[in-house]
C-alpha cells in the first residue's frame, strides 16, 4: 500500500506487540524485533508462563491490556506516544475510526505498519489503513496445513462422535457412549471443498488416504480449466456440491463478496445426516443460521463443527454453545508450533523489507 503522504522515521520505530508468539518462541522473535532496530513494548496479558513473563519484563518494556479491545490499543497510544509498528497474532479490531486515532499526528510515532502473524486481515478496515498510509502486512499460507489438520480431525469427531463418547464416559454412561454404532467413516463420505486456496488444497491432500471422494467448488474465477490439474472433481455451482456431498467444509477468506455465503436457503440444500465443518470465518456462515438449521427437522443437516466465532475471547458466546449436534473449537486452526514458528518467520522477514525499503 502507498502512503498518503510521507513521513519521517523516527530514530528507534517503537512497536507494539499486542501478541507475542507463544511459548518458546516469544524471546527470539522479540531478539529479532531488537535485531531489526525497533523497540518493543510487550502485551502481556496472553502470556500464562511466569518464568516467561518475567524474561519479557526484564528486558523489554511491557504493558497490560485486552487485544479484542480497540479502546485499550488506543489507551496504550496516548500512553507512549504512539507506536512505528503494530503487532499481532488475533484478529483485533481495526477499524476506520481506530486507524484515524492510531495514525494522528499528535503522536511522536503515528502508525505506519500493522503486521499480524496469521492469513485473515478480515478484521482491519484495509480501505481505511491505505488512506492513512498504513502498510498492513500478514502471513497467507503458512498456516494452511495446520488448519487442514484440524479440519479433518474435526470431520473425524463429527463422524465417530469422539468428543461426544468421551464426554458420556466421563459421566459414567456407557450406552449412551455407545451410541449410534456403526458410524459412518470418510472412506463412506463424500466431501465438498468450497474454497480453492492453501488451506483447501492441503485438506484435499489430507483426505486421500482415507478414501474420501473429493469435490471442490471456488470463486467464479476458479473456472473447469483452472481445476483441471485437480485430482479431485470441480463443481459449477455451489448448489451442486452442497446437495451431493456428506460433508461440506469451507475455506473461503472474508470478504464482501463471502459474506453470508451460506445461510438459510444453502443449508437447506444439503441431504439428510450431512455435516459441514466452517475453519473460514463466522460471518461465512452465520452461527445463528447453523443453529436455526439444526434444530429444524425438514433440514437435512445433522452435525456442525465450527473453529471460528463471531465473538471470540474471553466475552465468547455463541448460539451453538447450547447445540448438542455441534463440535466447537476455540479458533485453534492455525495454532500448531510448527506453523506459528513459520508465521512468525514470515511476518518477520516482510517487516525487515519494509523497513529496508
Amino acid at each position: 500500500m502507498i502512503p498518503a503522504e510521507p513521513r519521517t522515521r523516527p530514530a528507534q520505530p517503537r512497536v507494539l506487540v499486542v501478541d507475542p508468539a507463544p511459548g518458546e518462541l516469544a524471546i527470539p522473535e522479540l531478539e529479532a524485533f531488537a535485531a531489526l532496530g525497533l523497540a518493543p513494548t510487550v502485551n502481556l496479558r496472553r502470556v500464562a508462563d511466569p518464568k516467561l513473563r518475567s524474561e519479557i519484563s526484564r528486558r523489554w518494556d511491557s504493558i497490560d491490556l485486552d487485544g479484542f479491545r480497540a479502546d485499550d490499543i488506543v489507551t496504550a497510544f496516548d500512553r507512549h506516544g504512539g507506536y512505528d509498528a503494530l503487532k499481532c497474532r488475533a484478529g483485533i479490531p481495526l477499524t476506520r475510526g481506530v486507524f484515524e486515532r492510531l495514525t494522528a499526528s499528535t503522536y511522536d510515532q503515528p502508525l505506519r505498519l500493522v503486521a499480524r502473524a496469521a492469513s485473515g486481515v478480515d478484521s482491519f478496515d484495509l480501505d481505511a489503513a491505505a488512506e492513512r498510509g498504513v502498510t498492513v502486512l500478514s502471513t497467507p499460507g503458512a498456516n494452511a496445513g495446520a488448519v487442514a489438520e484440524l479440519t479433518v480431525g474435526l470431520m473425524l469427531d463429527a463422524l465417530r462422535g469422539i468428543s461426544r463418547r468421551d464426554a458420556a464416559l466421563r459421566a459414567g454412561d456407557w450406552r449412551a457412549a455407545t451410541d449410534g454404532i456403526p458410524t459412518r467413516s470418510l472412506a463412506d463420505s463424500r466431501v465438498g471443498l468450497i474454497g480453492s486456496g492453501s488451506i483447501a488444497r492441503e485438506v484435499a491432500k489430507r483426505l486421500a488416504p482415507f478414501g474420501a471422494e473429493v469435490w471442490v467448488h471456488g470463486s467464479p474465477r476458479f473456472t473447469a480449466r483452472d481445476a483441471a490439474h485437480w485430482p479431485w472433481r470441480w463443481t459449477a455451482t455451489l448448489r451442486e456440491l452442497m446437495t451431493g456431498c456428506d460433508i461440506v467444509s469451507v475455506h473461503v477468506p472474508a470478504t464482501a463478496a463471502t459474506a453470508g455465503l451460506i445461510g438459510a436457503r444453502e443449508l437447506r440444500w444439503m441431504r439428510p445426516g450431512s455435516i459441514l465443518v466452517n475453519t473460514s470465518r463466522a460471518h461465512v456462515v452465520p452461527e445463528d443460521a447453523l443453529d436455526a438449521a439444526l434444530r429444524d427437522p425438514e433440514c437435512g443437516l445433522g452435525h456442525v463443527t465450527v473453529d471460528v466465532f463471531a465473538t471470540e475471547g474471553t466475552s465468547f458466546t455463541s448460539p451453538l454453545a447450547s447445540n448438542p449436534h455441534t463440535t466447537l473449537s476455540p479458533h485453534v486452526g492455525g495454532m500448531t508450533g510448527r506453523a506459528m514458528k513459520a508465521s512468525s518467520a514470515q511476518l518477520l522477514t516482510a517487516i525487515s523489507r519494509f523497513y529496508a525499503s
